[in-house]
């Protein structure tokens, strides 16, 4: 017959559990909801521009006047095609990026305390997803091998956010160039500007695609910690 105790520290294991599920789903449905907020803004603003230098170029009975003007508003243009989407989307990436790795964080710490580990997870060191991985393998015996998929395309990702972060998306004299490359090549939600320094481009979709697979990851990693406790008897 089980003591108060033991009802008491099962219960407390499984609302640590779901309340970890909780805060996944929590961050990346509201990641969701700002991610397309602003795809609409971008929408309804590129929208309203083309709207606006089309009316004033109607009204323009002279070829050259019609020619110098639409380079005047060029700039308007490239802003609400280009520049902002780019710099938006950016922004949302690592945004995203450290959603997963304050996750990563929060399981290992998560694994430290229920399963009863005496090695701390430093959560302030570089690499958290290379690192986060090997404590669960290592410290908490999970075996990670099942997240393989996920495990590479997180730092595949990782890759792609030191580029935005340190280099403003080029990859030119990086020394991951190569890496990022063979991501990019094949897919139609990021690309490679040749004519800006070989900068990254994340297309309409890559932001919205990747955060489904981060939380399909995180939530992978829950069920495997939940699997870890069960086979230790720590829960029913």
């Amino acid at each position: 017959m089980m003591t108060i105790n033991h009802i008491m520290k099962k219960l407390g294991i499984k609302i640590a559990l779901s309340v970890q599920r909780d805060k996944v789903s929590h961050d990346i449905e509201r990641f969701n909801e700002l991610s397309n907020f602003v795809e609409e803004a971008l929408h309804v603003e590129k929208k309203h521009r083309e709207s606006y230098v089309s009316q004033k170029l109607n009204v323009i009975d002279k070829e050259n006047e019609t020619s110098l003007m639409a380079e005047f508003y060029a700039e308007d243009i490239f802003q609400i095609e280009i520049d902002f989407p780019r710099l938006q989307r950016y922004a949302l990436f690592v945004s995203l990026m450290s959603i997963l790795e304050s996750n990563l964080i929060g399981f290992c710490w998560n694994a430290r305390r229920l399963l009863s580990i005496s090695k701390d997870f430093d959560g302030t060191h570089p690499q958290v997803i290379k690192r986060s991985m090997e404590y669960l393998e290592k410290e908490a015996n999970i075996d990670t091998s099942q997240f393989k998929y996920y495990i590479d395309l997180s730092l595949d990702l990782n890759h792609i956010r030191n580029c935005i972060v340190h280099d403003e998306g080029s990859i030119k004299n990086r020394k991951d160039s190569e890496i990022i490359s063979d991501f990019i090549k094949g897919k139609e939600t990021i690309s490679l500007d040749s004519d800006r320094g070989e900068k990254i481009i994340l297309n309409e979709g890559f932001v919205e695609f990747y955060s489904e697979e981060i939380h399909k990851f995180l939530d992978c990693l829950s069920i495997g910690l939940g699997n870890k406790i069960k086979s230790l008897k720590l829960l029913d």
